[in-house]
């Protein structure tokens, strides 16, 4: 069994499966080409250090696959991928997070017909919780971060077990003296999704080179993972039997597969889909359809829908024809967000005061002259709170299309303007 800084300086710059590792200006590249809609930055100061974490929200494969018509670049990096500044403005380092990738039936890449040739390198159990990482400062310092943020209350919950846990100290920092970014997933009975954890704790999903971003099997280095809580793995499942399971099995999210052709993919059992709450029966009706896009809970649904198959593995007919109306839903969807948020912005644009901080003359007077504005009130609620733009918008749709006919009607209204585009 090789070393772990053994295995990193024999493979270092090595790259098997030529990951697509994006560079800061590429990844703001791909977030311009989208308005900063579907992938976006948001820039974060820790001990006086600059740092940029790049994301995505209610992209498509497509997205991902060919985020920049005309050019050879991928986004699938574009989920937590982070960019640490030194102080003069010259760039420090790097730090990969996970790539993207689909549930079984979800995508063309990631149906059955295609993945049940593929050989299966390694099984993990999908622990249901938030995405953990750490990154390290120029002067040597690591930070935990959850997916977006070293502010939230996860990257807090992070943070302290970290400064608490000699363990998960020392074991990070002979990852980063090896550049080796370790992915956890933060659970805790305060940050219940769906499946119940009695303690507060992180839990290790996967090593990856920093440098490469090949993916190190975790089995191989348990020598070196003293005090580090793991996620199960499973060596005696194959595709059709996780597939068999996932209708059977409780008290579990589902499974991540990755195959030894680098690529992976996630199943997720019927007893989870049905607690969250994303059943198949809703996608008769437009609203529920609404609300799981703008929940980002629909690529679940989609692939309940897509698991109908035939006997050589292909999605059912009629099954197809409802995933491809989703999907023209999700495309309406996404053009009324962005089309609302840059009305917004527009309206923003007026406010004379400073967002997120009470000005009792410049709201007054913002009021007075936009009151009767049909998007004024998402434009003073983030005057007030700061909050995201985006997020907001959400909201306002949300509460448009509650109920089935408003969603209708608010759909057949958003198809027009959408197909005069």
């Amino acid at each position: 069994m090789l070393k772990f800084n053994q295995f990193i300086s024999e493979n270092k710059g090595f790259s098997e499966h030529s990951y697509y590792l994006p560079t800061y200006e590429e990844c703001r590249a791909i977030c311009d080409a989208h308005d900063k809609f579907l992938f976006y930055e948001t820039k974060h100061t820790v001990d006086g250090y600059s740092i940029s974490i790049f994301n995505y929200r209610l992209a498509t494969s497509t997205h991902f696959e060919n985020p920049i018509p005309g050019k050879d670049i991928k986004a699938y990096e574009m989920r937590g991928i982070s960019f640490v500044w030194n102080k003069d403005g010259s760039l420090f380092k790097r730090f990969l997070l996970l790539d993207k990738f689909f549930n079984v039936d979800q995508t063309p890449c990631s149906a059955y017909s295609v993945i049940k040739e593929y050989k299966i390198r390694n099984i993990f159990n999908k622990e249901d919780g938030s995405i953990a990482s750490f990154v390290q400062l120029p002067n040597g310092k690591i930070v935990g971060k959850s997916k977006a943020s070293f502010e939230s209350e996860q990257a807090v919950e992070i943070q302290n077990i970290y400064d608490n846990d000699p363990n998960i100290r020392s074991f990070l920092t002979k990852c980063f003296n090896n550049d080796v970014m370790a992915v956890f997933e933060y659970v805790s009975p305060s940050n219940r999704i769906v499946v119940p954890y009695a303690e507060t704790g992180l839990i290790l999903l996967r090593l990856r080179d920093n440098n490469t971003g090949e993916y190190i099997d975790v089995d191989d280095y348990k020598e070196h993972l003293t005090g580090i809580t793991v996620a199960e793995s499973y060596d005696d499942l194959g595709l059709d039997e996780l597939i068999e399971l996932k209708a059977i099995i409780k008290e579990k999210e589902g499974w991540i597969i990755q195959f030894t052709n680098g690529k992976m993919a996630k199943i997720k059992t019927d007893w989870y889909c049905d607690l969250h709450g994303l059943f198949t029966d809703d996608l008769s009706r437009e609203n529920k359809i609404i609300k799981m896009i703008l929940d980002e809970t629909i690529d679940d649904v989609i692939a309940q829908v897509a698991a109908d198959r035939d006997k050589d593995g292909n999605v059912m007919k009629h099954s197809q024809i409802v995933i491809d109306e989703v999907n023209e839903i999700i495309e309406v969807v996404n053009f009324k967000i962005s089309q609302i948020k840059d009305e917004v912005e527009d309206l923003l644009s007026n406010y004379g005061g400073v967002i997120g901080e009470e000005d009792f003359y410049a709201l007054k007077h913002f009021a007075l002259k936009y009151k009767k504005d049909e998007l004024f009130s998402i434009a003073i609620s983030h005057i007030r709170s700061g909050d995201d733009v985006i997020d907001k918008v959400k909201e306002f749709i949300s509460v448009k299309t509650s109920h089935l006919e408003k969603a209708r009607k608010w759909l057949d209204e958003s198809r027009k303007e959408f197909n005069n585009e």
